[in-house]
């Protein structure tokens, strides 16, 4: 998707939500309209709230924003410690859904529209406050800001930080409620120049999303490569990056979460790094020859990885210590291992596509929960399309980790923000 858009992404069953409390398949959404993003982008001075761009109004529930007169479905998903469960509607009044997040480590909802254009999302802590949005404005780079990063902190929360297309070679440091949206994952491209230093960091962010990127190329740890778990999560350097030690409890309101849907994440020594009660849904990404493709390193690291491509990731596709992870309708090919964990913090491990791997690992059984080995049968794998051919078995492998859930497909290109 290359436009710019009201962002967001994600998750599991799905509702159509009219205005008022009800609940039904084929309702508008009564409201303002969204305008246009403008060519340009408002300045630093207009941020509503704090220096922080914090804003009034906080509550524990997710909220998302549409434009009034559209046809909206919402996909949402919670995890708790043990699996995951659909969220209910709590209320859907005019332009702004509100959905429960009661008794959950994490919770995640997407509005998208008709055609499937993503128009909001949420993410965070369950149960936690979230800051109000502002004035929701659209931060173009280079247009109006010439660095991304000075986009990012510049952006109230709230906002987007939209990045044209070019290759970009800077650091970035996410903040709450910011979302930093590339204009394509093969046209926008963020490279690390092979040092060994985070591409994207949100370590102390909040509801951050990142959408539509190229993140490559970040370079080894030294010593530490050698056993990705070997040393703590803050001995290495990924193209995705958290340290969850925040606050002087780690509360979990402080932990860090994240949103990351339709990049591509290639050639670094570690694609996505959770380090320490960090939250992350991951969805709809492809990781390809990175020597590590996700992990998460040390205790409670929350997140789901659900339906992305790991291809010739060299060491591991997934791998986590004591992590609980949702690992639901990727496809897993080519990689060093599938799939290993230590120790016994698990979450739900269904419905993935494996083939050619080296190794399974200690996780995934093929013909359990789901899990198969089969040829996915790529559109065509040597130019990189990761889209499934007629006839690939993993077009109705996945089942969003629920029993009897219905059958959709796995992969980078499957489920409601599988167009990209």
């Amino acid at each position: 998707m290359n436009t710019i858009s009201r962002f967001g992404a994600l998750c599991a069953t799905v509702w159509i939500v009219a205005c008022g409390t009800e609940v039904s398949t084929g309702a508008d959404l009564q409201g303002p309209s969204t305008p246009e993003p403008p060519g340009g982008a408002s300045r630093p001075d207009d941020a509503p709230g704090g220096a922080d761009g914090s804003a009034q109004g906080a509550s524990s529930a997710l909220r998302l924003r549409v434009p009034g007169g559209a046809r909206v479905t919402v996909d949402s998903l919670v995890v708790t410690s043990d699996a995951p469960a659909v969220l209910d509607v709590e209320s859907a009044t005019g332009p702004l859904i509100t959905l429960a997040t009661d008794g959950a480590a994490l919770a995640s909802a997407v509005a998208l529209d008709e055609g499937g254009e993503v128009l909001d999302a949420s993410t965070g802590t369950a149960g936690c406050s979230l800051p109000s949005p502002g004035e929701e404005r659209v931060l173009v780079v280079p247009d109006a800001y010439p660095s991304i990063q000075g986009a990012i902190d510049a952006a109230a929360y709230g906002d987007t930080v939209f990045v044209q297309p070019g290759e970009y070679r800077e650091h970035l440091r996410l903040r709450s409620g910011v979302k930093l949206v590339g204009a394509g994952a093969t046209t926008t491209v963020l490279d690390g120049q092979g040092l060994s230093e985070n591409l994207i960091d949100y370590t102390g962010a909040q509801n951050a999303v990142v959408r539509g990127f190229t993140l490559r190329n970040v370079g080894s740890a030294g010593d530490c490569s050698r056993d990705v778990l070997g040393c703590s999560g803050n001995w290495y350097a990924a193209a995705v990056y958290a340290d969850g030690h925040s606050g002087e409890n780690w509360e979990d309101c402080a932990r860090p979460s994240l949103l990351l849907t339709q990049n591509i994440i290639e050639g670094n020594e570690v694609g996505v790094m959770l380090y320490f009660h960090a939250l992350a849904v991951v969805r709809n990404n492809v990781f390809l020859h990175n020597e590590h493709g996700f992990v998460g390193s040390h205790l409670q690291d929350h997140a789901v990885v659900a339906q992305n491509v790991f291809y010739d990731n060299r060491a591991h596709a997934i791998v986590a210590d004591a992590a609980e992870l949702d690992v639901l309708n990727n496809v897993i090919l080519a990689n060093g291992a599938a799939l290993e964990q230590e120790h016994v913090q698990r979450g739900r491990v269904r419905c993935n596509v494996l083939f050619g791997n080296e190794r399974l690992g200690n996780v995934i059984v093929p013909g359990q929960d789901g899990n198969i080995e089969a040829d996915p049968i790529f559109a065509d794998l040597l130019a990189g399309d990761f889209d499934l051919s007629a006839g690939s078995p993993a077009l109705t492998a996945g089942c969003l980790g629920e029993d009897g859930a219905e059958r959709i497909a796995a992969g980078a290109h499957g489920g409601a923000l599988g167009a990209w």
